[in-house]
């Protein structure tokens, strides 16, 4: 009867480990395997989210350094990321672009601070430094590496619209490529893909400060600008789109003035028609009697 009971315990023994190594490989547990935040094959979209608040969270930027959301900006306006360091796609390169488009435009650490964030659980401080080193910004006050909880990222993400997704068969999360301008706790612009244009980052930075940014497309939604910048000379060209939104107004303008005139023209030559049938009527002797 022992060696029964034995040789049934050693069985559900083995039955638990093996339930337990092949969960281990299917449902990796440190990770969300489930999708975080609005998945969609489209970029998230900036009208739905602008001028939103966002959460103020706790983030962790050093072994003893302990900041939040809000005081960060409430020192300047952010560039806001997230990555996760172990990411074999768009991650580096797009803070790479990101450091050279920050680079060409200027202002970094003065007129804004760029925060990188980790969703990974994983991820440790120690993590986050070597990414910076990675990407070149080690040390630089301009640039924040930092970690927060799985709930509050779960924050950021849900207002933001950002998400991530783990795939099991590629060990990698699926994730947009995105940087939100943020002023005053608050979205103010999107940047999305791997590759950060000095164009765009300086429209962005322009809005940031408080400027006023005449015209800039929207993903899939616009076809043409008002203005064009040219970064090397920093200045702002109208481009051929304002001229399609003045040419309404300009057509209304040149009708009326064509109006105006024909009318006038009207008025003389009824005024001379009758100035010289009063002549007549004075130079016929019919009409003095």
């Amino acid at each position: 009867m022992s060696l029964g009971l034995s040789h049934i315990a050693v069985k559900r023994a083995l039955v638990r480990a093996l339930v337990i190594l092949v969960g281990g490989l299917i449902l990796p547990s440190p990770l969300w395997a489930q999708v975080v935040g609005e998945k969609t094959d489209r970029p998230p979209s900036e009208g739905r989210y602008l001028y939103r608040s966002i959460p103020d969270i706790p983030i962790r930027s050093g072994p003893a350094e302990m900041t939040s959301l809000s005081a960060l900006w409430r020192e300047r306006p952010l560039l806001l990321t997230l990555v996760f360091t172990r990411c074999a796609g768009v991650c580096s390169p797009m803070l790479r672009s990101l450091k050279a488009a920050a680079a060409s435009v200027g202002g970094a650490g003065r007129d804004y601070r760029i925060l990188v964030l980790s969703f990974d659980p994983r991820d440790t401080l120690s993590d986050m430094a070597g990414l910076a080193d990675h990407v070149g910004v080690a040390g630089d006050p301009a640039w924040i590496f930092g970690v927060a909880s799985a709930e509050d990222i779960a924050r950021i993400v849900r207002a933001t619209g950002f998400w991530f997704e783990w795939e099991a068969a590629s060990r990698q999360y699926d994730h947009p490529a995105m940087i939100i301008g943020i002023r005053d706790g608050r979205i103010m612009r999107f940047l999305i893909g791997g590759a950060i244009a000095p164009v765009r980052l300086n429209e962005v930075i322009r809005e940031l400060r408080g400027g006023f940014v005449p015209a800039y497309p929207l993903p899939r939604k616009v076809l043409f600008r008002c203005f064009q910048y040219d970064p090397a000379s920093g200045r702002w060209t109208p481009d051929w789109g304002l001229l399609l939104l003045l040419l309404p107004g300009m057509a209304t303008i040149l009708g009326t003035i064509w109006l105006f005139r024909r009318e006038s023209a009207h008025r003389l030559s009824a005024e001379a028609l009758g100035s010289r049938g009063d002549i007549l009527s004075a130079s016929d002797p019919r009409s003095r009697r």
